[in-house]
């Protein structure tokens, strides 16, 4: 997708901008662009919508949500006019477990082609720039009227302002998953969690609308590919699938670090060596044990100064 300029002094998303931005096939396209610029939750929306017979691929954008909610059963409060706010509704014939790895890869890739920024991704799907949180990534799964699998992707994204500023004004700054301030482990080791935002890592204010658009572009191709695969004859298994779970996991910064993972009352800790084929997080204890994580909220930790 060639990389494009989209400037706009509103607070406001531009949506004649951003409908003229888009490159998809699908994704976002015309009624299924649905903005709402005050809502409880576009995942809950989008869920609704859904369940209701709501095309595939339909967009739910927001500026700000009363009850947004993150992994875990967090709740979440945004900075309105500031981040992106999305929920995609999905039919996926592939399993479900694959928007885990799909939906931050596209994003990583969408920060790059907006604001020439690098990102990666946190296990299993928060994306970071260094060490800190731009966004996170909800995936929920259920079932229409007719029985069908109905999946909702909900990316929110910190885009613009300084997280310094907005914790001045009593705004909560961590993206869809909250996570909890930096704290001291028993060892002598320090979680790191604070997040940041687009405009911070880049040096400049960006543009929302540009990031929607690669952002559905990149998962659009992505999802598309998938959805082929699966209605196509088995034949290499050299497959999308396959070429989506090596990528997302050459994206991981979690690999090779000493981490924690709480499972609530519960927390695991040790070396993340490596993710298995289903996205599942093998974690070498301080036993030696290599254990399977399938879910959990993982924090890095690094060594104090010497």
């Amino acid at each position: 997708m060639e990389r494009r300029q989209a400037h706009t002094t509103s607070e406001h998303l531009n949506i004649e901008m951003l409908h003229e931005l888009l490159e998809t096939q699908s994704f976002g396209k015309g009624e299924k662009l649905i903005y709402l610029p005050v809502i409880n939750s576009t995942n809950t929306r989008a869920m609704q919508l859904a369940r209701e017979g709501t095309a595939a691929n339909t967009v739910v954008l927001a500026e700000t949500q009363t009850a947004g909610r993150g992994r875990l059963g967090r709740s979440w409060a945004d900075i309105a006019g500031n981040n992106v706010l999305s929920s995609i509704i999905l039919r996926p014939h592939f399993s479900p477990y694959l928007l885990m790895m799909l939906a931050p890869l596209a994003l990583v890739e969408a920060i790059k082609a907006t604001c020439d920024v690098q990102a990666s991704i946190k296990w299993p799907n928060d994306v970071l720039i260094g060490d800190q949180k731009v966004a996170g990534i909800l995936i929920e799964t259920s079932h229409d009227q007719s029985g069908q699998l109905v999946a909702i992707a909900g990316i929110g994204v910190n885009v613009n302002g300084h997280v310094d500023l907005l914790a001045h004004q009593g705004q909560n700054t961590s993206s869809i998953q909250i996570l909890p301030p930096a704290e001291h482990t028993r060892s002598t080791q320090q979680t790191v969690s604070r997040a940041t935002t687009l405009e911070e890592a880049s040096g400049h204010r960006v543009s929302r609308e540009a990031l929607i658009a690669h952002l559905l572009h990149a998962f659009e191709r992505y999802y598309l590919s998938l959805q082929e695969e699966e209605r196509s004859v088995a034949g290499s298994r050299l497959s999308i699938a396959h070429m989506i779970r090596e990528t997302w996991r050459g994206q991981l910064s979690t690999l090779g670090r000493t981490i924690q993972v709480r499972q609530g009352e519960r927390t695991l800790s040790g070396v993340a060596e490596d993710v298995d084929d289903g996205g599942a997080l093998l974690l070498r204890d301080h036993s030696g044990e290599l254990v399977s994580v399938s879910w959990g909220d993982v924090g890095y930790t690094l060594p104090d100064e010497q």
